[in-house]
């Protein structure tokens, strides 16, 4: 039997995902930031010196303004991430994602750091091969900030690749009482209907000084894959609750205290299988699971940040806590038949249950100046100390499909991971002769990693090994940045920047390989690469027109891959360092307003993301062979005009839009084990609304054409492969 035979999960897009009918609810007062305006006014904070436009900041950055996002009803990156060029994702589901930025991605922790606010909330994929990294749901939200390139030097190790910050609303003591309240109606084809409602409310308990912002979201999103146990298995259900508030102490001295909340439940994963465990074909959307595989997602963020501003500059501080447990059941009823024997649909149906809890704290000081004259330095101090408890089960379930409480189990083990990482980090940037810059940046970094697991229950049911060793990894360097901005006038702005990144490495369970009978190295090394990109920002006929572009050059050394270590009849998959890759790519936006009322958008990026040698074991990877996950092509395209009618005193607006991702793989080549190429597709989507005052009535679709094509393979239970006469992969973690 093939692999596709064997019940591949696929992921799949849904047609009509967000077809919806919208309306707003009389607001409090109407929010003062009533229009994003063009992309290229939006003010962002990436260089973490100075707030400036995007057209103004001199690295590769976009913004998707709050207001934007909700007009197109979104919910999450699943969203929006189709516009901004040279950004993909490896997609496993709500909470399972990798994100791809400029084509840097391998197994080994994230490539591209994440922030809400000043809080890290980068994902980790210890213990699984996805990332991991949080859906923010895009409620209150001021913008999103896509910075791509390596932001290390300001942003910290797993910012490689890139970085991308959810910037929130912050409560207003100036503003006086304002908000909002949306609510929408979410079709589906397949799923029943749908709903989601989200607000906000900014109350000054002292006007001037003190003020509070609290705000809310919840959906219920039918499913549209059925199981055995239930239709519209993957539903999702997610709430999620924000509160801040900000004292302006003097008016130099702003205090933002940050409480946040987040809850996201489906009964299973947005997958579906073709045939069942013995072969026969299934419906279409149906999963072939012989046990429930609900999945959990708790988040909780906490963050308390300081402004203190000086006619010379300003000293920012602050301190985050980031926690996160999620739950997950995977069935691996297959996998007891393959290993052990055991019938799948009765003395063998199991499930792999994998629960983690992930406690991140970080804080940072700096000072940003704002000399008078040529000089102007950025210059900081950040800490971050995580802890990881992970537990990794295989019970037996009931003939329900649920796990009682006292269910005999074939594997239990548990890892326990700390880390701590510190870095001193800063920039100096001389104005040579007006509007030349030159800037020169560095990250002095020390990083350390300690792991020890316990494997409680090995394979089969027997008593485990025990405690295992104590395993520790640590990584210390210094990384730069240079750029030369150049402002040739009003309307083009260009830069030159060399940028190098970074990635620590990390240590490989030992005890998970030594139940397979398999012996694996107990750790892997950093990997690191250096960016040349040029690029030009324009903004022409009297602001009406921004079209910016960019050209690229990554060399990537010792890239974090996954290996295979066998003992003759079975395989287990770890982490190891690679060769060397190599990302030649072009990107390009393109934000035009050539009437009144009228805003058109196009965006492209290609490139070619391959490795420049032969990995250590050829098998894994060749020379000339694309990275995985990354499409050579990836395109978009908007058009929204709005108007005033006069007969119904409202005024009116009509959009449409269509992206387009190209063709990639999950593997390097066809010769490794479950390669599964995925096409390229189109979606299509088009909204309308009308609003008058306050009030607000929008309908949005998407993928207007119900376009399936799959976007994702996953292996039913990830880790060990086991060889047997058909040549059938079963992967067990």
């Amino acid at each position: 039997m093939t692999i596709e035979q064997r019940a591949v999960l696929r992921h799949f897009l849904t047609g009509m995902m967000a077809g919806s009918a919208l309306w707003a609810m009389p607001a409090l007062a109407q929010d003062a930031n009533a229009s994003d305006g063009a992309a290229g006014e939006i003010i962002v904070t990436a260089s973490k010196r100075t707030s400036s436009t995007v057209q103004d900041t001199p690295i590769a950055v976009q913004a998707l303004g709050g207001d934007a996002l909700k007009d197109k009803g979104a919910l999450d990156f699943a969203d929006f991430y189709h516009s901004i060029p040279a950004l993909s994702v490896q997609d496993e589901g709500p909470g399972d994602k990798r994100y791809v930025i400029r084509g840097i991605n391998s197994a080994g922790a994230s490539t591209v750091g994440m922030y809400l606010d000043e809080t890290v909330i980068t994902g980790e994929n210890s213990q699984d091969g996805g990332g991991q990294a949080p859906d923010i749901k895009l409620f209150d939200i001021d913008r999103v900030e896509v910075l791509k390139g390596p932001q290390g030097t300001t942003f910290g190790a797993s910012s490689m690749a890139g970085t991308i910050r959810y910037i929130t609303k912050k409560a207003d003591p100036e503003g006086g009482v304002n908000g909002y309240v949306q609510s929408a109606l979410r079709a589906t084809k397949g799923a029943s209907l749908g709903m989601q409602t989200d607000g906000a409310v900014n109350l000054p308990v002292i006007p001037g000084v003190l003020a509070v912002r609290a705000s809310g979201f919840y959906a219920d999103l039918p499913g549209w894959i059925d199981n055995r146990f239930q239709n519209g298995a993957n539903a999702e259900k997610s709430k999620a609750g924000r509160l801040t508030a900000r004292l302006q102490a003097t008016p130099d001295l702003t205090i933002d205290v940050t409480a946040m909340y987040q809850d996201v439940r489906q009964d299973a994963k947005n997958f579906y299988n073709k045939l069942d465990y013995d072969g026969n074909t299934l419906p279409s959307n149906y999963q072939a699971d012989e046990v429930r595989a609900p999945y959990k997602d708790q988040s909780e963020i906490y963050n308390a940040t300081i402004n203190y501003k000086q006619p010379f500059g300003t000293f920012t501080g602050t301190v985050s806590r980031f926690v996160r447990d999620t739950s997950f059941v995977r069935d691996a009823s297959l996998a007891a038949q393959a290993f052990f024997g055991l019938p799948h649909a009765t003395t063998g149906r199991s499930a792999l249950k994998q629960d983690k809890h992930r406690r991140v704290d970080s804080g940072e000081l700096r000072f940003a100046s704002d000399f008078d004259g040529p000089f102007q330095i950025l210059v900081g101090g950040f800490f971050q100390n995580e802890n990881r408890f992970y537990r990794s089960s295989w019970p037996k379930t009931n003939a329900t499909g649920t796990i009682p409480a006292n269910a005999s189990l074939l594997l239990d083990r548990t890892v326990d991971t700390q880390i701590k990482e510190r870095a001193l980090f800063g920039e100096l940037s001389y104005e040579i002769v007006p509007n030349l810059t030159f800037t020169a940046g560095g990250r002095l970094f020390d990083f350390k990693l300690e792991q020890v697991s316990n494997a409680i229950v090995r394979a089969g049911g027997a008593p485990g090994a025990g405690v295992g060793p104590t395993l520790h990894t640590k990584d210390d360097g210094l990384i730069g940045r240079f750029n030369l901005a150049y402002k040739l006038s009003d309307q083009v702005n260009t830069y030159v920047q060399v940028a190098q990144g970074y990635r620590s490495g990390g240590t490989n369970d030992q005890t998970a390989a030594a139940i397979a009978g398999v012996t694996i190295p107990d750790g892997y090394g950093s990997d690191s690469l250096w960016s040349y990109e040029w690029g030009v920002k324009t903004t022409l006929l009297d602001r009406k027109l921004f079209l910016n572009g960019a050209v690229y050059y990554i060399d990537w050394s010792d890239i974090q891959v996954s290996e295979q270590a066998s003992n003759g009849t079975v395989s287990f998959g770890y982490t190891g360092n690679g060769g060397k890759g190599e990302v030649k790519g072009i990107e390009m936006t393109l934000d035009a307003r050539p009437v009144p009322g009228l805003q058109i958008n196009l965006s492209g990026n290609y490139n070619t993301a391959k490795l420049a040698r032969d990995n250590p074991v050829p098998a894994t990877g060749r020379k000339g062979d694309r990275i995985p996950y990354v499409p050579e092509v990836t395109g978009s395209g908007s058009i929204n005009y709005t108007t005033f009618v006069d007969g119904l005193g409202v005024d009116a607006s009509f959009g449409a839009d269509v992206s387009y991702q190209g063709s990639m793989a999950t593997k390097f080549n066809r010769t490794i084990a479950n390669y599964q190429p995925l096409e390229s597709y189109w979606l299509v989507g088009l909204r309308t609304g009308i609003s008058k005052g306050p009030w607000q009535v929008n309908l949005n679709v998407t993928n207007l054409f119900n376009d399936q094509e799959t976007i994702n393979y996953n292996e039913i239970v990830p880790g060990v492969y086991l060889a047997c006469p058909t040549e059938v992969g079963h992967r067990l973690s």
